[in-house]
């Protein structure tokens, strides 16, 4: 065999691996992608859970005379519980551990 033949083998072999490594690499982050974005859903679920379980506990709550009450304190509220909620969730320590549920039975499925 000639040597040339024999370098354009290794070129294309190395080539080759070089292709699969770069396919294998592609794969693997395209999954961790997917695992991110599914821990994200799971966590965003559950602060759409937990928000309202703060909403139903802030209507048991007899409403003062302070704050004169009205639309602009209802949104503020609803915010305010909107922002708690995604803090609870985003936290492993407070968190209810409801996303780490739906992430363990979704996590084979993507």
């Amino acid at each position: 065999m000639n040597p040339i033949d024999i370098s354009m083998a290794r070129f294309n072999l190395q080539n080759q691996k070089m292709e699969n490594l770069e396919r294998f690499s592609n794969l693997n982050s395209q999954k961790n992608l997917r695992e991110e974005s599914l821990r994200k859903t799971a966590s965003d679920f559950e602060a759409v859970f937990i928000k309202q379980f703060l909403e139903t506990m802030d209507s048991t709550v007899r409403k003062s005379e302070l704050f004169h009450g009205g639309q602009a304190e209802n949104i503020f509220k609803s915010m305010l519980n909107d922002e708690v909620a995604k803090n609870i969730a985003s936290n492993p320590t407070t968190s209810f551990g409801l996303a780490e549920q739906i992430y363990q039975q979704m996590k084979d499925r993507i």
